[in-house]
């Protein structure tokens, strides 16, 4: 099929968009001191902006033509879940702001912006 290259470009800049409110999301799960605040950080930035990357992510494979199966397709849904849950940890309870999690989340989020932007088969 093929898709008009402004549908294309406009879902790839909402998908970036989404990626950027993960990473803000992501920020705020570990910066402020609240508990209260890291959580609303997470639950109404991160976790949506993780929703649409995802569901954009998908769409925008679909409509390039590459499977679902592909191994840098799963591995980036795989580390995307892994993340997510970093960061409902971190801000599950209070004293989960630790450099750890923090690391690993940031970790993460690099390795799944990787292969967003290489795509290695």
């Amino acid at each position: 099929m093929d898709f008009p290259i402004e549908l294309f470009a406009a879902l790839r800049l909402l998908k970036l968009l989404a990626a950027m409110a993960l990473a803000a999301g992501s920020v705020g799960a570990f910066l402020p001191e609240a508990l209260a605040d890291r959580q609303r950080a997470v639950y109404f930035v991160a976790g949506p902006g993780w929703g649409l990357s995802v569901a954009l992510g998908f769409v925008l494979t679909w409509m390039r033509g590459v499977s679902l199966l592909s191994m840098w397709v799963l591995a980036a849904l795989v580390l995307a879940i892994v993340q997510i849950q970093v960061l409902l940890f971190a801000v599950g309870i209070d004293g989960r702001r630790r450099a750890g999690p923090a690391s690993l989340a940031l970790g993460l989020l690099i390795a799944i912006v990787a292969l967003m932007v290489y795509q290695p088969s």
